[in-house]
């Protein structure tokens, strides 16, 4: 019979699943006890324990080690331990790093046809030509056009168990994801220049819609009136670090 061991505890489920999940690539066999009455009770998470993620006693001390690297920001595996911090800065940088280069073959569709023009220090040549391979699909969806001809509606028309809305969707979920990512990549470069505060001198800023507290009794009164929320028609930037709203220059 295997004898199981309380590894760790927590009032969220889904912190016993990550944790779990971790373990488990570890080769160590993980279970979740008190899942259930926690979902259904969440009030209760405190009187039963919370919800506890248990391993057999023989895993427990490899488990305890995993566990306390986790919490001192590091994991291992077969090549040692590395700090997550980095690895996931690393990775965000990958990622800026493919929307840049989207965005600039968006911007010039000429470049698929002189591939060899598009460099990266940071992407390897398989790497690029897998992202102007998925270029060449995204330009393809873009270009699809909406068609339902007669001949369809009669066919939708008398063929009740068909779906109509297949005629509606004719790009993937996936290419609206990839185009608002690139699209926000581009918004965001091109308003990456910080704005000083003139109060505090601080770069901590963001320019967006605002107002002032001397126009908050008007906008009350204006959002009662109209029984909704009166919309902020006026753009100032902010200052986080003390509190100063500003126009921006």
């Amino acid at each position: 019979m295997i004898q199981l061991e309380t590894l760790f505890s927590s009032n969220t489920p889904v912190d016993c699943h990550l944790l779990k999940g971790r373990l488990e690539r570890e080769g160590i066999n993980c279970f979740v006890f008190d899942e259930n009455i926690v979902w259904v009770h969440p009030f209760n998470a405190v009187a039963v324990g919370g919800v506890k993620l248990k391993v057999p006693a023989d895993q427990l001390e490899l488990a305890k080690t995993i566990l306390e690297q986790i919490e001192q920001g590091h994991l291992f595996d077969e090549n040692g331990a590395y700090e997550i911090a980095k690895i996931l800065h690393s990775e965000y940088e990958k990622q800026v790093e493919i929307l840049r280069i989207k965005s600039e073959i968006r911007e010039k569709p000429a470049l698929f046809d002189r591939p060899m023009e598009i460099k990266s220090s940071m992407l390897s040549r398989n790497e690029l030509d897998q992202i102007i391979d998925s270029e060449k699909d995204f330009q393809t969806w873009s270009n699809k056009k909406f068609q339902f001809t007669a001949k369809d509606f009669f066919y939708e028309l008398f063929d009740f168990d068909r779906d109509v809305f297949k005629y509606l969707r004719i790009r993937p979920v996936e290419y609206y994801l990839d185009q608002e990512m690139v699209d926000y990549y581009r918004s965001k470069s091109s308003s990456d220049v910080a704005v000083i505060c003139p109060n505090c001198k601080s770069d901590n800023t963001k320019n967006g819609y605002a107002i002032d507290y001397q126009w908050d009794v008007p906008y009350l009164i204006l959002s009662l009136l109209l029984y909704a929320p009166f919309p902020l028609v006026r753009k100032k930037t902010h200052c986080f670090d003390c509190g100063y709203n500003f126009k921006k220059q």
